[in-house]
């Protein structure tokens, strides 16, 4: 099996791929984005780019340094990447020099000075490994400076943990999934069938946070860009609606106002973005008997809203469930909204 050598629960480094199956096995590790240092194979981040991976290419010569400038653009994407919970592989040909300096540059942009990163890379395979590379990495740390008020951090996600309310969600979803699991050849919404992708809708705060993280993880930059996009457009044709329209929900929008474009963010030309991932009101909406359960599931989705709203802000949620717009989180404006409930403001 390929193996990973891990550097943070984010981040590990490895050697070039030189099989499917080392592809697969990697994909199987949980890695979803991968920096393609290899000058000389011209074209293995197209292959992974096919097999499904997010790529950065960053050519470098064997046993020598990278460009500056090009680097800076690849760390700033790697920065993002981690930050929104994807796992990345760093590689070169055998995954010791070029990915050894490349992981160091991370260090020192993270706050590390040169012997600090030095002692953290110490026992991993991945190290500068030429005369070059060392020097390269030295007037790079005297470019972005040290981090002196704080100690230092590899990773930068954030360090509150709602990971088991989403793992919890993520289970609930299963459970009914079973109970509701439509035919083989039923067309289901968002493949197949997209009669209730024109119509807007509401989520619980961890129904958002879960759409939010598919979207973060699954997306490819590119992608995300386009969904924030869309889903931007979508939220200020859905003000205007409510200004022509006072107090309807948006769902009742798309009655009220049949001729708007109306169109999920997250269609695509083959269905779904994130079919996999999809919310409860979209993966259950062709499934005849859902009215017979579907206090319970409201009930507990709502239970872990508020236990979620607790665990961020440790104040006690509002009486009344808070309540987000599809278009305002997938631009990723729940987050502000959020914010806004928590400290009392009104919108």
């Amino acid at each position: 099996m390929y193996q990973l050598n891990w550097i943070t629960p984010h981040l590990a480094t490895g050697h070039a791929p030189m099989s499917y199956e080392d592809l697969d096995a990697i994909r199987a590790q949980g890695i979803r984005a991968i920096v393609n240092l290899c000058g000389e194979f011209c074209d293995l981040h197209q292959i992974e780019e096919n097999s499904g991976f997010e790529v950065r290419y960053l050519p470098v010569v064997d046993e020598c340094a990278p460009d500056l400038e090009a680097m800076e653009q690849v760390l700033d994407w790697m920065d993002e990447a981690i930050y929104l919970d994807k796992k990345v592989l760093v590689h070169c040909r055998m995954g010791h020099g070029r990915t050894g300096t490349f992981i160091a540059a991370y260090l020192l942009r993270r706050g590390f000075d040169y012997k600090r990163a030095e002692q953290t890379m110490k026992g991993k395979s991945a190290n500068p490994a030429t005369f070059a590379q060392r020097r390269f990495l030295k007037q790079y740390g005297k470019q972005v400076g040290s981090l002196q008020t704080a100690l230092p951090r590899i990773d930068n996600r954030p360090s509150l943990d709602v990971s088991p309310l989403l793992r919890a969600f993520d289970q609930l979803i299963a459970h009914f999934d079973e109970l509701w699991s439509p035919p083989a050849d039923h067309a289901c919404c968002g493949r197949g069938d997209t009669a209730c992708c024109g119509r807007p809708f509401e989520l619980l705060l961890i129904e958002s946070m879960h759409l939010s993280q598919a979207i973060n993880r699954s997306l490819t930059q590119e992608q995300r860009q386009q969904v924030i996009d869309r889903a931007l457009g979508l939220a200020r044709l859905l003000k205007e609606l409510h200004h022509r329209q006072p107090g309807l929900s948006a769902d009742a929008l798309a009655d009220a106002f049949p001729e708007a474009p109306l169109r999920c963010p997250l269609l695509g030309q083959d269905g779904c973005l994130v079919f996999a991932d999809r919310p409860p009101r979209c993966r259950y909406w062709c499934i005849p008997d859902k009215e017979r359960r579907s206090d319970e599931l409201q009930g507990t989705i709502s239970g872990l809203s508020r236990h979620a709203f607790e665990t961020l802000t440790g104040r006690i949620p509002p009486a009344d469930d808070l309540r987000f717009s599809s278009a305002d989180t997938m631009s990723g404006k729940f987050v502000q909204l959020y914010f806004q409930a928590m400290v009392g403001a009104n919108d």
